[in-house]
């Protein structure tokens, strides 16, 4: 019984600190001059802001732009870097803030990339056409001539199952 007690009081005692924290937030409603409760505009503003993002990202590409070597995380035999030629790919990704809001300052993980959109669409549907070309890259010809065979492209550290 006494444990009971004690975790109630914590529990109390957490609670109200949660309480005290929410209630220096500026609340998300707003009541008009009717009595009406409606969003804050800024909650409204962010609300429509993360709508259109889902509506309107980008599939893309980091390529190569010059020979050389490239940090690898799906090289089989453990080494840290690949060669890669020029236009070669080095990553796909999918965006819905753009280059410089996925991106910010241009660093891409790796000199000597550029970011080039394959693919305009909703958020679903760009994540559609990455996987597609994720499952395919052994299928490119870049992929298929290299005496170490990746299965995913260099960059991508997530695992793929079969």
């Amino acid at each position: 019984m006494l444990l009971l007690l004690s975790l109630l009081a914590i529990g109390v005692v957490a609670g109200h600190k949660i309480l005290v924290r929410k209630e220096k937030e500026k609340s998300p409603i707003v009541i008009d001059e009717d009595g009406n409760a409606r969003l804050s505009p800024e909650r409204q503003a962010k609300l429509e802001k993360e709508l259109e993002e889902i509506d309107s990202a980008v599939q893309y590409v980091l390529y190569a732009t010059v020979d050389g070597y490239y940090p690898c995380y799906t090289c089989p035999d453990g080494s840290p870097t690949i060669f890669l030629y020029e236009n070669e790919v080095w990553r796909y990704g999918v965006t819905r803030k753009g280059e410089k809001g996925r991106y910010p300052g241009g660093d891409y993980g790796a000199e000597n990339v550029r970011f080039i959109e394959q693919f305009e669409g909703t958020y679903s549907e760009c994540l559609k056409m990455e996987k597609i070309k994720i499952y395919n890259y052994p299928l490119l010809p870049e992929a298929r001539r290299r005496k170490l065979q990746l299965f995913r492209f260099p960059a991508t550290k997530m695992i793929v199952k079969s």
